[in-house]
């Protein structure tokens, strides 16, 4: 709540609240419920907002639609969302999250011990998305039928759009060349900056996926472009910036022989 301006009253500022109310407040756990799925928040704490995004709702559930029996790559994983959504909501043979934050992991373990998941079905991984990918690549032995690659802000503002888009060039291409190379499958590839999801009336990042889809040698299909959760409510006029997130499903078929 802090960055979004709001700051909780300390014992400092509410002579009310004495320290042990406080210590109280800024250790609690919440048990928060999305879509039959239970994850574990941190709404009093220090970290980024409350700790869960509910922005990616939809999305998580529409994904899940689609991953029964199917092996899951959940990247940027954060608390797990996405794979605990294709395990519990989308009877998804197996998951796999990684994130490059041990807290992220550390919470997407819990969440999935929450859940009763067990840890043969689902797993998470502490390591840079980019150096996991290019080792199981190099490994030549995984491959996934469902990718979901949706890392944090890499454009924050129109100056830093070319070096984002190298990132998400290089990083969409090589979970192209993770998705299932005999039958194919589906990326979910996510962008949350407003300066890529709005340039070119969104057309700008989804050339993106389309240049590191030639440079992976697969052939994509467009099924859909979605936003954030209709929660999420947009102010065009005052505040542009609210339309931050794109998430584009493809289709990537079978790689070239």
């Amino acid at each position: 709540l802090k960055q979004d301006g709001y700051e909780v009253a300390s014992d400092e500022s509410s002579p009310d609240n004495d320290d042990e109310s406080v210590d109280f407040v800024t250790n609690s756990v919440v048990v928060s419920t999305e879509s039959s799925v239970k994850y574990l928040t941190y709404p009093y704490s220090d970290g980024q907002k409350t700790g869960f995004y509910a922005d990616q709702r939809e999305n998580r559930l529409m994904v899940a639609e689609l991953c029964r029996d199917k092996r899951v790559l959940d990247l940027c994983c954060y608390n797990g969302g996405f794979a605990l959504n294709a395990m519990i909501r989308g009877h998804a043979a197996s998951a796999i999250g990684v994130d490059s934050s041990q807290d992220a992991v550390d919470a997407s373990v819990a969440n999935a011990e929450l859940n009763g998941l067990a840890e043969k079905d689902i797993s998470f991984v502490k390591d840079d998305i980019s150096s996991f990918m290019k080792d199981v690549i190099e490994a030549n032995e995984d491959e996934f039928d469902v990718i979901v690659l949706d890392p944090p802000k890499l454009a924050p503002s129109l100056s830093s759009l070319d070096k984002a888009s190298r990132k998400y060039h290089a990083l969409n291409r090589d979970a192209m060349n993770l998705i299932n190379k005999t039958s194919g499958g589906l990326l979910l590839t996510c962008t949350c900056s407003a300066a890529m999801t709005q340039k070119d009336g969104g057309q700008y990042f989804l050339n993106i996926v389309n240049g590191a889809a030639l440079s992976a040698r697969r052939r994509v299909t467009l099924l859909r472009v979605s936003g954030a959760a209709p929660c999420h409510t947009q102010s065009p006029a005052s505040f542009p910036a609210g339309a931050y997130l794109t998430a584009a499903l493809f289709h990537v078929g079978p790689a070239d022989k």
